[in-house]
């Protein structure tokens, strides 16, 4: 692989510790290793809980981003078009939530999990779609919290709502395949999320006829290029795509972000990406961070800022940590 040895990946990293505004699986606090490389900032950033194995796709990604990217014949600053986000909040507070966000063309409403109810639930997206009116876009997301049984009922009670799909219902694969067979009468796709990890997860839930639409995200996968593959593979066999976030900070967001802009000169119908989550941070690492409003994100030469990585920087355990994890993984490249 070209790229950098450890020694430079080491002498070029800074590691954060960034407050989230929302908790996220239990985690409140989003760790990362953030590189300063010669073709400009590079994100390596898999969850701590994650295996080395895996946790060396994201290395890749971050080396390909840092050293050897893919040329994206774009010139900044240019805009993509991203969904705004409703956590599972009352659904009161809905309105206030899509209004700060500039009023998006498209929303994904939180649903299921601990902390809220189906009717609840039902509500949180009746007036989501009640704010946005019959041209907006809502999408549902249960992080595969529901049983089979459960997204049924759920997804019956919210058919009436239009919704553009419902992401990942429910956690295994064999569920997936089921509960799209049991919906495909109400016309409503079923996107594959938590399901694709990593290449192989793409194939299989491509063979088990498990998903209308697939969200992937490019750390996850190795970086932009492997994911251009897997877009292509999409696209060749009528699967909808949706780029989207792991929970990156705008360095990570932009390698995505530059890819969904290459993606929309190219395929005006392309769904809006789910890269407008740098709210769910509470600070970052560049001057100039990837903010959406009206879900529009704006893409512009990325530059760290030196006074955010040092008061973000993580504790020196952390840190240590993150070097050791480092090696390891390299060694698996």
């Amino acid at each position: 692989m070209s790229g950098p040895d450890l020694a430079q990946l080491r002498a070029s990293a800074h590691v954060v510790s960034i407050p989230l505004t929302t908790p996220f699986r239990g985690v409140h606090h989003r760790e990362a290793m953030i590189f300063s490389g010669p073709a400009g900032p590079a994100e390596w950033s898999p969850f701590v809980e994650y295996d080395d194995d895996e946790a060396a796709l994201w290395l890749k990604s971050a080396c390909e981003q840092g050293w050897n990217p893919v040329a994206h014949h774009l010139s900044l600053p240019t805009t993509i078009r991203v969904n705004g986000t409703i956590p599972a909040v009352a659904a009161s507070e809905v309105e206030a939530l899509i209004v700060a966000a500039g009023h998006p063309r498209t929303v994904k409403v939180k649903v299921g999990g601990p902390g809220t109810t189906l009717m609840e639930d039902v509500a949180r997206v009746a007036e989501a779609r009640k704010v946005l009116g019959p041209t907006g876009r809502v999408r549902i997301d249960a992080n595969g919290c529901w049983s089979v049984d459960e997204a049924e009922h759920a997804i019956r009670e919210m058919e009436h709502l239009d919704l553009e799909y419902v992401e990942q219902p429910v956690a295994s694969l064999e569920d997936m395949v089921e509960i799209r067979q049991r919906i495909s009468r109400m016309g409503i796709p079923v996107a594959a999320d938590e399901s694709i990890r990593r290449w192989s997860d793409y194939e299989q839930t491509l063979a088990a006829g498990a998903c209308d639409l697939i969200v992937l995200k490019v750390q996850p996968l190795g970086g932009v290029r492997a994911t251009e593959k897997l877009l292509e593979k999409a696209d060749n066999a009528g699967v909808g795509v949706v780029l989207s976030s792991a929970l990156d900070t705008s360095v990570g967001l932009h390698q995505a972000a530059l890819l969904q802009a290459r993606r929309e000169s190219s395929h005006p119908d392309a769904l809006d990406a789910g890269l407008g989550t740098s709210g769910f941070l509470a600070h970052d690492v560049v001057k100039n961070p990837l903010v959406a409003h009206g879900g529009e994100l704006t893409l512009e030469p990325l530059e760290l800022d030196p006074q955010d990585l040092t008061e973000r920087a993580a504790p020196p355990d952390r840190e240590r940590w993150w070097l050791e994890r480092l090696e390891r993984c390299w060694k698996l490249l």
